[in-house]
C-alpha cells in the first residue's frame, strides 16, 4: 500500500519505485487519454492506425527520444498493464459476441477459428523453425502468439457500414473468439517449453483447470453479479453510468478468483463476459458505452510503455531472413489457408480477399508474448524480438492498407451486386442456413402504383433498405420512407409499424 505524505512521496513508495517514476506513469496515462481524443478523427480518415501513433509516443518517450520511460519487456509495470489489458480484451470480446446471429451463421467463423487458425499456426511454426533454428515447442509457441487476431486494428473494417454484413460478421466473430482458442494452446506450449514435467494425470488435471475450472468460476461470478444487479435495478438503487464500471469489476473479480484457485483467469474473464451477454442485455449495453473505451485505453497504454522496446527488439533482429519470415507470416501464412477455405464460397474474389487479409497480428500478440515471458519461457528476449518484427510490419502494412483496401472494395460494390452484399447472412455464402427466397416469388410493385396509393391517402410503410453505398451515391429518396439498411433489418425490425402494408425500396 502507498501512503501519501504531504512533504514527500519518496519515503512511502515501494523500493526501486521513485516519485519521479510515478509521475511519469501517471503522465503516460494522461497522454494516452488526451492523444486518443486529439487524433481520433485524423486517424479515422488517415492511412495509419491509432496503434502506430501510440507506439511513436512510446518511442519518443523512450531511450531513443526523451528517455523518460525505459521499461524492459519483463518489467513489473509492463506485466501489470499487459495483464489488465488482456483481461479486458477477453471480457470485451466475449460481451460483444452476438450469440443470436452466431447460432445461424456459425460455419464460416468456425472454419476461421478451426482449420484456418490451425493451418496458420502450422505454417508459421515451420517458418520459425527453419528461419531461427528454434525448438519445436518455441516455434509453435511463437506461431500461436502470432495467430492471434486484433480487434483494434480491425476496427476500421468492422465499423465501416459499406462493408457487407456477412464479411463484417465473419471478421468480428473471429476477432472476438480467436484468443480463447489460442490461449489454451499457448499455455500448453508454455508448459512444454519450460520443461514442466507432467504425467498423464498431471495433463488431465491441467486440462481440467484450463477448460473446466476457469469457465465455471467466470460463469458463477457473472451469474451472481447479474442477479445482484437485477435486484438493485428493480429497486432503482443503481445509476446506469455505474453499470459499466460494475461490469469491469466483474471481469477483474472473475480473473482473480480463477487465478487464486489454479484456473485460467483470462478464460474466466471470457466466460464471465459471455454469461453477461447471454443473460443481461442491458448490462452488456452499459458496458459497451464505457467499458470498451476503457479496454482500448489500457491496450494503447501498453503500446506506450513498450513502444521503445518493441522497436528496439525489432531492429535488433532485423535481417533479410527475419524480414522474409515476417512477410511470410502476414502475406502467406494467414491469407493462403483462408483463401483455400473460402474457395467454394459464393463470395466475390474481393470479399474473400477482405476476409483473408484483415486478420492482423497486433496488440493481442504482444500481450500474449508478455504473458509467455512472465511464465519463464526460454529465450524470452529472442521470442519477443521475433514477435516484434511481425507486429511492427503488421502495424505498417495493415494500418496503411485499411483505407485504400476499403475504398477499392467499395468501388467493387458500387459496380455490381456482389454475392456477399445481397446475402442475408454469412451462411448463404456457403449454401448453408436460411436461403433467400427465389426472386421470382417475391411480390413486386410498380412505382406508379405506390404513388397512387400515397396520393389516395392510404397508410403504407415504405422502408428504404438500400446498402449505404447505393443510398449515398443515388441521392434519390422516397418522401416519408423509413431508412433501415438491409444489414440492420433484423436488429431494427421492431421499428417497422404493424397493421399496414410494408413496401421495401431496394434498388
Amino acid at each position: 500500500m502507498i501512503t501519501f505524505y504531504p512533504a514527500s512521496l519518496s519515503t512511502s513508495l515501494p523500493e526501486g519505485f521513485s516519485e519521479h517514476q510515478l509521475a511519469i506513469y501517471l503522465g503516460a496515462i494522461g497522454l494516452v487519454i488526451i492523444f486518443s481524443g486529439l487524433v481520433s478523427g485524423i486517424v479515422e480518415r488517415g492511412p495509419i492506425s491509432q496503434v502506430v501513433v501510440f507506439v511513436a509516443i512510446g518511442v519518443a518517450a523512450g531511450p531513443w527520444g526523451f528517455d523518460v520511460i525505459d521499461l524492459r519487456i519483463d518489467a513489473p509495470a509492463v506485466q501489470v498493464v499487459g495483464t489488465v489489458s488482456l483481461v479486458l480484451v477477453f471480457f470485451t470480446d466475449a460481451i460483444k459476441i452476438n450469440l443470436g446471429q452466431l447460432r445461424s451463421n456459425w460455419l464460416l467463423p468456425a472454419l476461421a477459428l478451426g482449420p484456418g487458425a490451425l493451418a496458420t499456426i502450422v505454417l508459421i511454426s515451420l517458418a520459425a523453425k527453419l528461419t531461427f533454428d528454434l525448438s519445436w515447442a518455441l516455434a509453435f509457441l511463437i506461431a500461436t502468439i502470432l495467430a492471434s487476431t486484433d480487434a483494434v486494428l480491425l476496427r476500421d473494417v468492422l465499423n465501416n457500414r459499406n462493408v457487407p454484413r456477412s464479411v463484417r460478421h465473419t471478421l468480428s466473430v473471429e476477432a472476438g473468439t480467436n484468443d480463447v482458442i489460442v490461449l489454451p494452446l499457448m499455455l500448453v506450449l508454455i508448459s512444454i517449453a519450460t520443461g514442466e514435467a507432467r504425467g498423464v494425470a498431471g495433463w488431465v488435471g491441467f486440462a481440467a483447470k484450463l477448460y473446466v475450472l476457469g469457465p465455471m468460476v467466470g460463469v458463477a461470478i457473472a451469474f451472481v453479479a447479474v442477479k445482484a444487479m437485477s435486484w438493485l435495478r428493480q429497486r432503482q438503487l443503481i445509476r446506469r453510468d455505474y453499470e459499466s464500471i460494475y461490469s469491469i469489476g466483474v471481469s477483474f473479480v472473475a480473473f482473480a478468483a480463477a487465478q487464486l484457485i489454479g484456473g485460467s483467469g483470462f478464460i474466466a474473464a471470457f466466460a464471465a463476459g459471455l454469461t453477461i451477454a447471454l443473460v443481461d442485455e442491458e448490462l452488456c449495453d452499459c458496458f459497451l458505452e464505457y467499458g470498451e473505451t476503457t479496454a482500448e485505453m489500457a491496450m494503447l497504454l501498453t503500446f506506450v510503455f513498450i513502444g521503445a522496446a518493441l522497436i528496439q527488439s525489432a531492429s535488433d533482429i532485423l535481417s533479410l531472413s527475419a524480414l522474409l519470415f515476417a512477410v511470410f507470416a502476414l502475406v502467406i501464412a494467414r491469407p493462403l489457408p483462408f483463401m483455400i477455405l473460402l474457395r467454394r464460397s459464393r463470395a466475390s474474389l474481393a470479399g474473400k480477399l477482405m476476409i483473408s487479409w484483415f486478420g492482423p497480428r497486433g496488440l493481442n500478440s504482444l500481450l500474449l508474448a508478455v504473458l509467455a515471458i512472465a511464465a519463464g519461457v526460454p529465450k524470452p528476449e529472442y521470442i519477443f524480438a521475433i514477435v516484434s518484427i511481425v507486429v511492427v510490419l503488421s502495424m505498417i502494412v495493415h494500418g496503411a492498407s485499411a483505407t485504400p483496401v476499403l475504398s477499392w472494395y467499395g468501388r467493387s460494390l458500387r459496380k455490381s451486386d456482389l454475392p456477399e452484399e445481397v446475402a442475408t447472412d454469412v451462411g448463404t455464402l456457403l449454401d448453408v442456413g436460411v436461403r433467400s427466397n427465389n426472386p421470382e416469388s417475391v411480390q413486386r410493385m410498380d412505382p406508379a402504383v405506390l404513388k397512387q396509393m400515397l396520393d389516395d391517402g392510404l397508410t403504407v410503410t415504405i422502408v428504404d433498405v438500400r446498402r449505404e453505398s447505393a443510398y449515398d451515391s443515388s441521392g434519390m429518396r422516397i418522401p416519408g420512407s423509413l431508412r433501415i439498411p438491409i444489414d440492420d433489418v433484423l436488429e431494427r425490425i421492431t421499428e417497422i409499424p404493424r397493421g399496414a402494408p410494408v413496401v421495401l425500396s431496394c434498388a
